[in-house]
């Protein structure tokens, strides 16, 4: 399958239905006619930028309002803010929580942005850990910047 009609149509489902999980988006494609693995629907979440916000009681899928790219600080904003994202910090660590299914997202985000302080971003479910080179400078500069997005 073409990953350009498989985006259109996970869009499609997060439009359509609520998506709660991968395995949502792999029965909707399945009804579909197209058999896709999960590793593949994993990929295609982070490319596409979604995320997991809060509705009635549960987390659905969104796609984001605007993409993050380098660029577009109102698009990072939005993306951090609809996360629900809280940071914190220990020497040159910073941690980005955020809501369960969003880490992935935000860590590819802020790996996008080619911040030169940061020697790696390693994601979880529902986190980013930003590993800074040690330099407090470093440390501090990210922190600013980050704290600046979330207001």
């Amino acid at each position: 399958m073409d990953k350009q009609l498989r985006h259109q149509l996970i869009k499609q489902a997060i439009l359509e239905q609520t998506i709660n999980s991968q395995s949502d988006i792999v029965a909707y494609l399945a009804k579909k006619g197209y058999q896709i693995t999960q590793a593949t629907i994993s990929r295609d979440i982070s490319e596409l930028h979604l995320i997991k916000v809060a509705q009635n009681g549960e987390f659905v899928y969104r796609l984001p309002q605007t993409r993050p790219d380098n660029q577009g600080t109102d698009a990072f904003h939005t993306l951090l803010n609809d996360a629900n994202a809280q940071i914190s910090r220990q020497d040159n660590l910073i941690n980005v929580e955020t809501l369960p299914g969003s880490g992935s997202v935000i860590a590819n985000a802020i790996k996008q942005r080619r911040w030169p302080e940061i020697f790696a971003v390693i994601p979880t479910d529902d986190s980013a850990l930003l590993i800074i080179k040690k330099d407090s400078a470093a440390v501090d500069a990210v922190w600013a910047r980050l704290a600046s997005v979330l207001g």
